[in-house]
């Protein structure tokens, strides 16, 4: 009965993804970027980079990412996409492109200044949430 436990509790933990650096993740595919004007860098613009997690949870699914409810790309696992955005208040979000795809939608407000970059990283935990939160790495 311990090991049933042992076993049941390691294959849980593994359900849940883990995070990457931005070195690690691969560009999205050009065929999954929704808005192609963000990817150039403009004046009083700063840099977004959105990262999704690598692991078996919610992989079957792309989560599409917004920036002020403008469709920005789809993101599969492993995956990032570099913006740039107007310096100020934005909110981000990400939801599941699919219906048949759990985990609901997940936003996060940030600020962007000049001459800095935010991080975000698109996470799925145990519960097959998703969570977009900064990152520091």
């Amino acid at each position: 009965m311990r090991l049933f436990a042992v076993f049941l509790a390691l294959s849980l933990m593994a359900c849940a993804t883990q995070p990457i650096s931005i070195y690690q993740a691969s560009a999205v595919p050009s065929s999954r970027i929704l808005t192609p004007q963000l990817l150039s860098q403009a004046q009083y613009t700063g840099i977004l980079i959105i990262k999704r997690d690598t692991g078996f949870m919610g992989s079957a699914c792309t989560i599409r990412v917004f920036v002020d409810t403008v469709p920005v790309a789809d993101l599969a696992p492993s995956e990032k996409v570099e913006v740039f955005i107007p310096l100020g208040e934005h909110v981000v979000s990400a939801t599941p492109t699919d219906i048949f795809c759990g985990g609901g939608t997940s936003e996060a407000a940030i600020v962007i200044r000049p001459e800095s970059q935010k991080i975000l990283r698109i996470a799925s935990g145990q519960s097959g949430d998703i969570h977009l939160q900064p990152s520091a790495f």
